[in-house]
């Protein structure tokens, strides 16, 4: 096997306690910790939010995010940018282009950022507004998506592999210094989505950076729709969408990561996987959504689910 590799055939601990500065699954395992849990109570987990503190952010007339209330009072002292009343926040008048609006916006964020409030720079520009493909009103740097409560757009692959054992997932475990969820279980390629590469392009990449898969196998990757969700965070809102694809694996390929990101992958049968994420919260929150996604698709997780109709409903939100 590679050096970072290595096939797993036995059961992972039902569940495990909160993480420190894992904010997201450390809520979600306090709540639920004391009780049985299930499929659906990660859709709960990923869905859990109250707009009553929040407000609209509107820009063409369209709500493209909603801000903490706190957060929307900070933007009062940037008047040039922003338009806050007590039931809406709105771009300052004139502020019309695309070009003007990013490079306002980022001014913004830059005066944020150098007072904490907005933390964990990627230099990354995600797009705020309008349907994925565009046209957007706007960009930001991704550390302030949820500050902004800006939809934010990721692409998500299950690797896996079909022998005479059954349908075999490679599953990644984070890296212990990973700012969010450290050391929790990941789908084998996952990254945020920025502007200027296509999804596709962007799955080649990932899969590159973090499997070492060789472009011409990326390319193999095939798209099967998405899972979305909105959950309050202690930046603000995260209503993500990710894309999924699924990338069938020769038997012999084994994955390494490239970009320190991940600390191994295992490959573990799909029964396994599944019964992980039904019983624990040892995957990253929303890599559980991609999961139950893959499990649908793949006949493994069936009609007679007596919550099967529900689990369907909340994957898209």
């Amino acid at each position: 096997m590679g050096r970072n590799a290595v096939v797993v055939h036995i059961a992972f601990c039902a569940r495990s306690g909160p993480t420190p500065g894992d904010a997201p699954d450390a809520a979600g395992e306090r709540l639920w910790h004391n009780r049985r849990m299930g499929f659906i109570d990660h859709i709960e987990r990923c869905n859990a939010h109250d707009l009553s503190g929040f407000r609209p952010f509107v820009v063409d007339g369209e709500t493209v995010g909603h801000i903490r209330h706190e957060n929307a009072e900070r933007l009062t002292g940037f008047a040039e940018v922003f338009s806050v009343s007590e039931d809406v926040v709105r771009l300052a008048d004139g502020l019309t282009s695309y070009d003007e609006r990013t490079r306002a916006v980022a001014t913004v964020i830059d005066a944020l950022s150098a007072d904490g409030v907005v933390s964990g720079w990627r230099n990354e520009a995600y797009p705020v507004g309008g349907p994925w493909g565009g046209p957007h009103a706007f960009d930001i740097e991704r550390a302030a998506a949820e500050f902004f409560g800006t939809r934010a757009y990721g692409v998500h692959v299950n690797g896996f592999v079909r022998d005479r054992d059954g349908l075999r997932m490679w599953i990644g475990v984070r890296a212990a210094d990973r700012p969010i969820s450290p050391g929790k279980l990941d789908n084998m390629i996952a990254g945020g989505q920025p502007v200027g590469i296509s999804l596709f392009e962007n799955v080649v990449k990932e899969a590159r950076e973090e499997a070492s898969v060789p472009a011409a196998l990326a390319r193999t990757a095939i798209p099967v729709g998405y899972v979305s969700y909105r959950m309050e965070v202690a930046a603000g809102l995260k209503p993500d969408l990710m894309y999924c694809w699924d990338l069938e694996l020769p038997a012999d390929f084994e994955p390494v990561n490239a970009d320190g990101e991940i600390s191994e992958f295992r490959l573990l049968p799909v029964e396994e996987v599944m019964r992980i994420v039904d019983e624990s919260f040892e995957f990253k929150f929303n890599c559980n959504l991609a999961n139950i996604d893959f499990f649908i698709r793949h006949g493994t997780l069936r009609p007679e689910h007596p919550d099967y109709e529900t689990i369907q409903r909340g994957l898209r939100q």
